[in-house]
């Protein structure tokens, strides 16, 4: 039987949705233990960081709470829970947004800066370190393939 025609079995071992869960819980350890450890003393935790480098790479530009909740398909109060605690810690300023007071305008702090610069690439690098991680043993067009099946799972819980 050709791959394309096997069943997947949905109710075993080998069922999609925990599989994705697993490796998404085994991913997020892995960056939350390799990334956590650069912050020593400030306690923050994956989401909070990844808010942060957002919030890095997007300087200059203006960055909504909604925003980031929207790209991280995160919920209004998981998302507003991250921001008051690396508010609380001194990291990040929140604003409203002129023309629509509604909108909370999210910026790194000048500590927040500091850390981010200071720790920035260093991230950047053990996110490439990752994906290189998620993707061995595959080629490039099996990579291609992951990417874009991923993409389409997204989608198909996005519509």
């Amino acid at each position: 039987m050709d791959m394309k025609d096997a069943e997947v079995d949905v109710t075993g071992a080998d069922s999609l949705g925990p599989l994705i869960k697993v490796a998404n819980t085994l991913i997020e350890k892995e960056l939350n233990n390799r990334v956590a450890s650069m912050f020593e003393g400030y306690s923050l935790t994956g989401p909070q960081i990844t808010l942060m480098v957002y919030l890095h790479d997007a300087h200059g530009h203006t960055v909504t709470q909604r925003e980031i909740a929207d790209r991280f398909v995160l919920s209004h109060p998981t998302i507003r829970g991250i921001v008051k605690r690396l508010e609380s810690a001194g990291l990040i300023k929140t604003s409203q947004l002129q023309t629509d007071r509604r909108q909370i305008l999210l910026e790194l702090t000048a500590e927040g800066r500091r850390l981010m610069d200071a720790h920035v690439d260093d991230i950047h690098t053990v996110m490439r370190q990752i994906n290189t991680k998620i993707t061995d043993g595959l080629g490039s067009a099996e990579q291609k393939k992951l990417v874009a099946a991923l993409k389409r799972i997204v989608a198909n819980f996005s519509e």
